[in-house]
């Protein structure tokens, strides 16, 4: 029951956005099984890398103008900023440090995230309002309208909580990779635990969005070595207290840490427009299990 009351409160768009991830996921699955994934990602990547994309981004902007309705009016849970310069230091470190959600903000998130086991939670805008309020706060959304150059999509939204890498084992993300989703996208992390350099913090190598080859798309990964090699000093680990925000380009390189203790991390991923090739993964199994974790901890309050 409580669960339904939290989704009456939300838009009913993001129930046709869930049904069209788990539709496509269905797809990926059978290309899966038919081997094709892997030739039809490096046929994606090619097309996404090549010299011609100036002019698909030419047209998002000129299809998707930025809003003339201004959120200046809603509250920011980070404040004013200077959206203009995080945009452009994005442009050129793939990174930008942004500021601290408020305190209030920050309780009211980790009142649940504290007590999730580890794990990922997808389409965590459709189920808790603090992280659905987040994701339209006005600051955010403004910096996002100053990098794209037009409105904003959110494309996906998931809550990532991994535990020591003793207990939980090294993953693919504790290597140096790069993503992209449509033709422009930003991620919008937002740290929910106290993250240090023995933590599981996000390196990322600063400026590398700019610098992804022909090799990187076959390859899809860099080990540490090649890493050094390449962007040495610009290889930056950002750490921080609950309710450190920052701005990434998903094409620049980047990893996780294999830490030593819990780290509870909201991702938000932006993007310039969203089709179909830029849904999330979401499956049927894994909404049922977030929103069975979200009921108990509800009722235990």
């Amino acid at each position: 029951m409580m669960e339904q009351n939290m989704q009456q409160t939300l838009p009913p768009s993001g129930e046709s956005t869930v049904s069209s991830d788990l539709l496509l996921n269905v797809v990926r699955r059978q290309l899966k099984r038919h081997h094709l994934i892997p030739a039809l990602r490096v046929l994606r990547l090619l097309l996404h890398f090549g010299p011609w994309r100036a002019i698909p981004r030419f047209l998002i902007r000129q299809l998707r103008p930025v809003a003339r309705i201004q959120d200046d009016e809603q509250a920011s849970l980070l404040g004013p900023l200077d959206v203009n310069a995080i945009a452009e230091e994005v442009r050129q470190n793939s990174v930008a440090v942004a500021g601290m959600l408020s305190p209030e903000a920050v309780s009211r998130l980790r009142a649940i995230t504290d007590r999730l086991p580890v794990n990922d939670y997808q389409r965590m805008d459709q189920i808790d309002l603090d992280v659905h309020e987040l994701s339209n706060d006005p600051t955010i959304k403004n910096v996002l309208r100053a990098y794209f150059k037009c409105e904003p999509a959110l494309l996906e939204c998931t809550l990532v909580i991994t535990g020591p890498y003793e207990t939980h084992g090294i993953s693919q993300q504790n290597a140096f990779h790069f993503d992209y989703a449509g033709w422009e996208s930003l991620n919008v992390f937002v740290y929910l635990s106290d993250v240090k350099a023995g933590s599981s913090c996000h390196i990322v190598a600063k400026g590398s969005h700019r610098k992804v080859g022909l090799r990187d798309v076959l390859c899809g990964s860099l080990n540490d070595a090649d890493a050094v090699r390449r962007f040495g000093s610009h290889i930056q680990p950002i750490t921080g207290s609950a309710g450190t925000v920052f701005f990434e380009n998903t094409e620049a390189f980047h990893r996780r840490h294999p830490g030593n203790d819990r780290r509870v991390m909201l991702n938000l991923l932006y993007g310039s427009h969203r089709s179909w090739l830029s849904l999330g993964r979401t499956s049927r199994a894994h909404i049922e299990k977030r929103l069975r974790e979200y009921d108990r901890l509800r009722m235990l309050d």
